[in-house]
């Protein structure tokens, strides 16, 4: 172990506190992000394994978790019956499986876009997209 890093030792405070530790343990993690994210290219291979595993994913959190979730909510908890009724418990169900199920496809378009537009700003372009046209 090195010194000044034991488990018995308290924090050493520096300038910025708790915020500053956390952004300087963070930098190396963004830095292999940022250096994968402008260098990566697509593949066939890569992309065929990516949406498999998309799909996969999409499955099972847009169908399998939903569809989980109310049969425990009418087993478990009692919440049964067709919706419609008023009863607070039936929509509150109802609600949180649509929740279930918009959620991840709500999740997977914000994290492409998002993604997106940091390659295309690590690669040196605009993050806006071109608008075509004559110019």
């Amino acid at each position: 172990m090195r010194e000044g890093h034991g488990y018995n030792q308290p924090p050493v405070e520096r300038e910025g506190g708790f915020r500053m530790r956390v952004s300087e343990r963070l930098a190396p993690l963004k830095e292999r992000a940022e250096r994968f994210l402008k260098e990566f290219e697509w593949t066939w291979t890569t992309a065929v394994v990516f949406c498999l595993f998309l799909a996969f994913f999409t499955l099972v959190t847009m169908v399998v978790i939903p569809s989980f979730w109310m049969y425990f909510a009418e087993q478990k908890l009692g919440w049964g019956g067709p919706s419609g009724g008023g009863d607070w418990r039936l929509e509150l169900r109802d609600a949180i499986a649509m929740g279930l199920t918009t959620g991840p496809f709500v999740t997977i378009l914000v994290i492409a876009a998002v993604l997106q537009n940091w390659r295309r700003r690590l690669r040196g372009q605009s993050a806006e997209r071109p608008t075509g046209g004559y110019r």
